[in-house]
């Protein structure tokens, strides 16, 4: 009786081995760090403008309000502006005769403000003024 017992639970713990190791696998989380030498202090080494033990250490740490200032976007790039161009001179005329004038910011200013119903953001203005001036 002894060798049955001892031969079915060995049956039983063979059995559990082999269904625990054809288990689903779990992903073992971690963390990966910066390396960083043991005599060197991040608070010894901070910048002025930087937090004490603040990470990542060494570069330099922006405040929320001016990483995401709210109501602020991106400025518009060159192409950018003028795709926005080539959209509200709707076919009326081509970019390379708007950029043949010699305007100051005023006089694009004025020009630019609803010409002939075409509008734009105060954003798309400042953008569009800025890339005539310089172009």
């Amino acid at each position: 009786m002894k060798n049955k017992n001892l031969l079915f639970i060995s049956i039983l713990l063979a059995a559990a081995l082999l269904l625990s190791a054809c288990g689903p696998k779990e992903e073992s989380s971690s963390i990966n760090l910066p390396a960083v030498s043991v005599g060197e202090s991040a608070e010894e080494s901070a910048p002025p403008n930087q937090a004490s033990g603040a990470y990542p250490a060494g570069e330099a740490v922006q405040s929320a309000s001016s990483a995401y200032p709210a109501g602020v976007t991106a400025a518009l790039t060159d192409a950018e502006v003028e795709a926005l161009l080539v959209e509200k001179l709707g076919g009326h005329h081509v970019l390379d005769w708007v950029l043949a004038f010699e305007k100051t910011y005023a006089e694009w200013d004025q020009l630019l403000s609803d010409h002939h119903g075409v509008t734009f953001t105060e954003q798309e203005k400042e953008a569009v003024i800025n890339y005539l001036i310089n172009h």
